[in-house]
């Protein structure tokens, strides 16, 4: 199946990250953040299913030498999400704080949509 936000069903990646003692749990958004309500739509279905595999206990099955860290959703994006997506990344990390996990969001570009292409 195929990987990135759009595809709630999968998880991108599990990492540990021995730096932070954390098992990161990391998801990819490639695309723009033109369609940005779409996209807040993809990261909350995609989240929700990322903590149903870590609350459900299949993060701990498959990753038993880590079941006691600490958890992170990383968002792993080649642009810069809009005003209105860090608005909503910023109250998610909230979201996930009280529950004793948080969000990173790790950008290769620093722009806000993508180049146009040449015609």
């Amino acid at each position: 199946m195929e990987k990135g936000i759009h595809n709630a069903e999968v998880i991108d990646e599990v990492a540990y990250d021995t730096d932070n003692q954390e098992l990161a749990l990391m998801m990819n958004a490639n695309q723009d953040w033109k369609q940005d309500d779409a996209r807040i739509d993809e990261i909350k279905a995609k989240v929700s299913r990322y903590l149903e595999f870590a609350m459900g206990g299949q993060l701990a099955e498959a990753f038993p030498d880590h079941k006691e860290s600490k958890i992170r959703i990383q968002l792993n994006c080649q642009y810069l999400p809009n005003d209105k997506v860090m608005t909503f990344l910023e109250g998610l990390n909230g979201i996930l704080m009280k529950g004793g996990m948080r969000l990173v969001v790790n950008c290769t570009e620093a722009q806000d949509q993508a180049p146009e292409k040449e015609q």
